[in-house]
């Protein structure tokens, strides 16, 4: 069989000889890109968010912005000057530095210039507390309201405490918040001042909130009064979620809440830019243990939640119907309209919100035994016919609701709790239906079918099986499967990517496909950029799933209706028309509010004394708001560096270690990196603030009359999904390092580096890539190239390098540095090549695994190379997992398929899975650094990051 080029007429014998003329004769070939044509937006006709001036009059697009209040360079008010205010964020945010720290690192600073008759711009940890206090930008005191149980107490029994206790609610103005948030100059370019619907093509598309159907009927139903024509809509989304700081007794719980507007973009709430705030802290009722399952207490603690919530958003009701004068980041009036929007929880919460029974979908009324039967959707107006027509317990048996205190969105205009509770990808899917559900039904079918013994081993060798996948960027390695005791979501989303392969040939067909299709699903729904083919594709896979499911009914699920009816797999039939409401669903994922957590209430409880810690917590929560809000108003005045928001994923890292086989450079992508990469890992180039565990004064507040309780770590990870992406072409960019190995001097000559490396042919594949490069438009196929006809290099000397970086532009993915690290032992990665034609997915993909990045001139030109060996692609995915299939490729008498490709033909680094063909147990000389070199067939992983996903289909 020939491969014919598609841009001229060779004919080549095997797809490597088609790469290599591509590489050579068609330098200027197409990138592997997605075409995205020219989108166009249709914003809302009334609710336009039109500019207008401080007293709410609308001025012509030619009226200039409100001019910034001037100030002079050297005003760093109230700093006394740029340093003290880098000073102060850095011992306040970024180190967190405690009371006693802090007086000794400038009680040293001090001595040293006391000689030149100079002092700190900070004198103390008081001078500190007060200069962060004195700023006046992002400055939202914290309120107090106590609220109790107002109903009937008994007369002749001494009533529970929980009904005579005053519960405080926490609080900061909304409204203030609201308005400290727009005015932020650095979010222009980052806000949607009206809803919209974009188009790409003839295709509708979903991204941010603003994008999706319930901001733009939100927007129709406020424009039935035209005195609202021209304002702009502020959704207000919240999020809550209890936590625990401390795992001994006592109050070691707080219940926040979360504030952020619809407005903004995804990408900017994700990375938590400031772009959510804590607003209020809601009560925790504590009751004796007999109240636990007092219907009464557990209808007072739903109450309570919902008046709580009520009550902290009463100073936004005026004005979701009168519009409010808000300043917006470009530095224009707006006539700002609120509604209460989107509320992220998991399913716990939810049941709480959305005032229903737990075990009951918050969305519709499915059956608790029948949940995906299709019913009708929920909504307030319903509910509220339902609790005028029947009672109590035919309400809880037949409809789910758990009658109790109205929800707090009845309080305010156009408000339904039942449409404004969104799903979950983090407890919902990724720790839901993968953790709690598939992972551990895998287990009980293995004990099911092989017995508790002999299901054990099989869970051992899964576990071995999952230790072998192969190093890349970001990936956490499981040195001992999945066998630890407590799951992070970032060990859910980490073990996700490796863990189907490993079960492949211990369970049957359908349980893969039951993994295949709810990955498929899970990164669907993970996108950023959601088109009306990609929801066709959600529902394909959602279906799928649901079919293949099956295979666990009768076995370790009931054989009957009921076996799959979970609220959390139950929320992925919802996810077609959330994402049409809301648009991607990653902008609104509880993991934004558990990332939230560490810096609004874990690390604030460990500054405080642990007595009595909240007023202590919400200070520290104030002068961190404060000090985000100054840096915000600096950089406005461009006094410090903007906010970075490249959309560029670039991963480098360098590969230097002492062995002489270590001559793979790894080419790094964009793959999430947990912020708990284990120890086989260095830490990251920018790791997290240390947190300080107080002992003796080592906080910012006296110490506590009581000892400090342990600190619980139990949801002490990032469960980041996030970073700073936006659509547009799959673009890629490959560098060879600038640094040379440092430590192992290579030959410079072609003949000895051969030598070095154990591939003596290496000055002959230069040649012939060579040749191609001065002979774009030879019809010469590469196996018939004799070597007479190659140019001669002989002098040509040679610069080797380990590492390379890739930088690509990837949709619906996370970006920042990050790497593996020094891993022992060669580390020789495999890449996508570019196959140069108009195929896309794997059709226009091949596989190589780099063994050696170098660089050489020919003729006063630098051609920056990698010796790379070559992988055969199956000719159809894999019918089970849906991952393709590769070799590696074999030339004469076994020897590898070896040459030299352009570093401009790369794309990005590729991961490779072990397919283990039975179930038989792994030689135990088999480790995760040598699997490469051991196994013949392995599967393309495409669900190794959100950027493989979108090419290697």
């Amino acid at each position: 069989m020939l491969f014919p080029c598609n841009q001229c007429s060779q004919r080549c014998k095997n797809l490597s000889g088609l790469k290599r003329h591509q590489n050579s004769a068609h330098q200027d070939h197409p990138r592997l890109s997605i075409l995205i044509t020219e989108l166009r937006r249709t914003y809302h006709p009334s609710l336009s968010g039109l500019r207008c001036d401080r007293h709410g009059e609308f001025v012509l697009p030619s009226v200039p912005p409100e001019a910034p209040t001037t100030k002079l360079d050297s005003d760093w008010t109230p700093f006394s000057s740029h340093a003290g205010f880098e000073l102060a964020e850095f011992m306040f945010t970024d180190a967190e530095l405690s009371r006693r720290k802090i007086n000794n690192l400038l009680d040293l600073w001090a001595a040293t210039l006391v000689p030149h008759g100079d002092s700190p711009p900070i004198a103390n940890h008081r001078d500190l507390h007060c200069q962060i206090d004195a700023i006046k930008v992002g400055d939202v005191q914290w309120e107090n309201v106590r609220l109790k149980y107002d109903g009937p107490l008994p007369e002749t029994t001494r009533p529970p405490e929980w009904k005579t206790t005053d519960y405080d609610v926490w609080y900061r103005n909304p409204r203030e918040v609201v308005k400290n948030l727009l005015a932020r100059q650095d979010l222009e370019g980052h806000i949607d001042y009206a809803a919209y619907r974009e188009f790409n093509g003839e295709q509708r598309q979903y991204s941010d909130m603003m994008s999706g159907n319930w901001s733009w009927e939100q927007s129709d139903s406020i424009a039935e009064d035209p005195s609202t024509h021209g304002c702009m809509f502020v959704p207000i989304i919240l999020g809550s979620d209890k936590t625990t700081v401390s795992v001994a007794t006592g109050q070691n719980d707080f219940h926040p809440l979360y504030l952020s507007i619809g407005n903004v973009k995804n990408h900017i709430r994700r990375a938590h830019k400031n772009a959510l705030v804590l607003i209020g802290f809601l009560p925790i009722p504590k009751g004796a243990k007999k109240d636990t399952d007092n219907e009464e207490f557990r209808s007072f603690k739903r109450g309570l939640t919902h008046r709580s919530i009520a009550t902290i958003l009463l100073p936004l009701k005026p004005y979701m119907t009168t519009p409010d004068i808000i300043m917006c980041p470009d530095r224009y009036f707006r006539r700002v309209l609120y509604g209460p929007g989107p509320h992220i929880a998991d399913y716990p919460e939810q049941s709480i919100l959305a005032w229903i029974l737990y075990g009951w979908c918050p969305t519709c009324f499915g059956l608790p035994d029948s949940l995906d039967t299709p019913c009708r959707h929920r909504c307030a107006a319903h509910t509220e016919v339902l609790l005028g027509l029947h009672d109590e317990e035919t309400l809880r048996k037949s409809y789910g609701i758990a009658p109790s205190a109205m929800p707090y969105t009845s309080y305010f205009p156009r408000g339904d709790i039942h449409k404004v509770i969104t799903v979950d990808l983090l407890h919902q899917v990724i720790k839901g239906v993968f953790k709690d559900h598939l992972v551990e039904w895998v287990g009980k079918y293995l004990e099911h079918s092989h017995g508790a013994a002999a299901g054990a081993r099989v869970t051992d060798e899964i576990d071995r099986r999952i230790a072998l996948a192969p190093p890349f960027p970001g990936l956490r390695r499981f040195k001992q499967g999945r066998n630890f005791a407590q799951w992070t979501g970032d060990d859910s989303k980490a073990l996700m990517k490796v863990y189907m392969n490993a079960i492949q040939a211990f369970v049957p067909s359908q349980v893969v496909q039951t993994f295949a299709a709810f990955l498929e699903f899970c990164y669907i729904a993970r996108r950023n950029v959601i088109t009306e083919d990609s929801l066709k594709q959600l529902d394909v896979a959602l279906h799928r799933f649901h079919e293949a499911r099956q295979v666990f009914a009768g076995t370790v699920r009931a054989d009957n209706a009921s076996a799959f009816s979970l609220p959390r797999q139950h929320a992925m039939v919802h996810y077609h028309a959330h994402i049409e409401n809301f648009g991607s669903p990653n902008g609104l994922c509880s993991s934004i509010t558990e990332s939230k957590h560490i810096t609004a209430v874990k690390r604030p409880w460990r500054r405080s004394n642990k007595h009595k810690a909240l007023p202590q917590m919400l200070k520290s929560n104030e002068r961190l708001d404060k000090l985000a809000a100054a840096r915000a108003d600096f950089t406005a005045r461009a006094k410090v560096p903007q906010m970075s928001d490249t959309s560029d994923e670039i991963w480098h890292f360098d590969t230097d270690s002492s062995g002489v086989q270590d001559l793979g450079a790894v080419i790094l992508n964009n793959a999430e990196r947990p912020s708990n990469i284990d120890d086989d890992y260095p830490p990251s180039p920018h790791p997290p603030s240390p947190i300080l565990l107080d002992d003796e004064d080592d906080n910012d507040y006296p110490p506590s009359p009581h000892p400090p309780s342990p600190i619980s770590l139990e949801d002490e990870d990032n469960d980041n999904d996030c970073g700073p992406v936006e659509s547009g072409p799959l673009m890629n960019e490959v560098r060879l390092m600038s640094k040379k190995a440092p430590t192992r001097k290579y030959p410079t000559s072609f003949s000895a580096l051969g030598i070095k490396i154990g591939q003596q042919n290496i000055l002959q594949l230069a040649r012939r890539f060579l040749f191609y490069q001065l002979n774009p438009t030879s019809t010469i196929e590469p196996d018939d190239l004799t070597l007479s006809l190659c140019p001669a290099i002989w002098d040509s000397k040679v610069s080797v390098y380990h590492s390379a970086t890739a930088t690509f532009r990837a949709p619906s993915n996370p970006s920042g540095p990050g790497g593996m690290g020094d891993i022992p032992g060669p580390r020789r990665d495999c890449i996508f090549v570019d196959m140069g034609d108009s195929d896309n997915g794997m059709k226009g993909l091949l596989v190589a695994r780099v063994y050696l990045f170098f660089r050489f001139s020919y003729g006063g030109i630098s051609y920056p190379c990698a010796l790379v060996h070559w992988y055969t692609t199956s000719d159809n995915p894999d019918p089970d997992t849906g991952l393709w299939i590769v070799q590696p490729e074999s030339a004469h008498q076994g020897r590898r398929h070896m040459s030299i490709i352009h570093v401009d033909s790369i794309i990005r680094g590729a991961h490779l899975l072990p397919k283990f063909l039975s179930d038989a147990p792994v030689y135990r000389e088999i480790n995760y650094m040598n699997v490469l070199d051991l196994y013949s067939s392995f599967y393309v992983n495409k669900f190794i990051d959100h950027h493989a996903f979108e090419i290697a289909f």
